[in-house]
C-alpha cells in the first residue's frame, strides 16, 4: 500500500455511487475501521470486500486513533469510513487526521460522494462562497447563537436536520429568515430523493415529508431585506402569533435590524 491510513468516502445512499478506487483500497488494506460494523457489512458483502474490521466511533475516537496510529507505525493499514460520505466531516476523522499529521503517519483522503457539495449544487444558490454549519442544534441557546450567525452570513450556508426536528427548524426559519430562499433537499441519491426550493415564509410544513435524511441550504442574507421595515411584517406577526409582548419584538428587532426603536415599535403596533 502507498499510505498507512486512508479515508475512504462511502456513498450516501445510492451503492453504485462507490469508486473503483475506493473498492480497491477496501480489498487491499490490512484493516478496515467502521463507523458502525453492521452498517459497513451491508456495503462491503455488496463488493464481496472480506477484511478484519474493527469499530471506529464518536465514542471511542480517540482512544481508538491512538491505537491506530500504534499500529500504523507498525506497519499495518487502515482504511476509515464512516455510515456514508466524507470520514472527518460531522463524522469520526478528523481527530486521526491531526494525529497522523503529529506522528508522521502517511495518509491520504480519497474523493468521493458527499451530501454537503450535492445538496449545494442542486439548490441552485450561489456557491462560489458557502458555509457548512453541521447539524441544527437541540439546544435553544445554542440554536439562538447559531441564528445570529446565519442572520448576517454573506455567504449560502449548508445545514444537516433531522425528520423530527424539521417543522421546528422551519417555523424558527420564517421567524429568523422570513425573506430567504431555503432548498431542502432529501433522501440525496436514493430512490425517493427531493429536491424542494422555497420562499421560507411561504412553507407548508404539512406539505412536507418528514422522513429521511435532510441537508438544508439557506440562501445568504440579502441586504436587502432590512431597507424596509414592512418586510419584517410576516416575521412580526409570527412572533405576535407565538405569544411574544411588543416590548420583546421591539427588543428582538432592535437587536438584529438598523431600524429605530421608535419606527419598530410604531409598526409592530400597526398590526394590532
Amino acid at each position: 500500500m502507498d499510505y498507512s491510513i486512508y479515508f475512504v468516502p462511502t456513498p450516501i445512499g445510492n451503492l453504485d455511487d462507490m469508486t473503483l478506487r475506493a473498492i480497491n483500497v477496501l480489498k487491499n488494506v490490512d484493516i478496515i475501521a467502521c463507523e458502525d460494523t453492521r452498517e459497513s457489512k451491508k456495503l462491503l458483502n455488496y463488493f464481496e470486500i472480506n477484511k478484519k474490521l474493527t469499530s471506529y466511533h464518536k465514542f471511542n475516537e480517540k482512544q481508538k486513533s491512538q491505537e491506530i496510529i500504534k499500529n500504523a507505525q507498525e506497519g499495518t493499514s487502515y482504511a476509515i469510513i464512516t455510515d456514508q460520505g466524507m470520514p472527518g466531516i460531522s463524522d469520526p476523522g478528523h481527530i486521526l487526521i491531526k494525529e497522523c499529521i503529529k506522528n508522521n503517519i502517511s495518509y491520504t483522503v480519497l474523493p468521493g460522494p458527499s451530501s454537503i457539495l450535492t445538496g449545494l449544487i442542486a439548490s441552485g444558490f450561489d456557491n462560489d462562497r458557502f458555509a457548512f454549519y453541521g447539524f441544527i442544534p437541540k439546544k435553544n441557546s445554542d440554536k439562538k447563537k447559531l441564528y445570529e450567525e446565519l442572520k448576517n452570513e454573506n455567504k449560502t450556508s449548508i445545514l444537516f436536520d433531522t425528520p423530527h426536528n424539521l417543522e421546528n427548524t422551519i417555523n424558527d426559519f420564517k421567524i429568523e429568515f422570513p425573506n430567504r430562499k431555503l432548498a431542502i433537499t432529501r433522501e440525496l441519491s436514493k430512490k425517493f430523493e427531493e429536491y424542494q426550493i422555497f420562499d421560507i415564509k411561504d412553507i407548508n410544513t404539512d406539505e412536507l415529508t418528514l422522513k429521511g435524511e435532510f441537508v438544508l441550504i439557506l440562501e445568504k442574507n440579502n441586504e436587502d431585506e432590512s431597507l424596509d421595515i414592512s418586510s419584517y411584517k410576516e416575521q412580526i406577526l409570527q412572533m405576535k402569533k407565538n405569544g411574544e409582548s411588543t416590548k420583546d419584538i421591539v427588543k428582538s428587532l432592535r437587536k438584529s435590524t438598523t431600524f429605530s426603536k421608535n419606527d419598530i415599535y410604531e409598526f409592530v403596533i400597526s398590526l394590532d
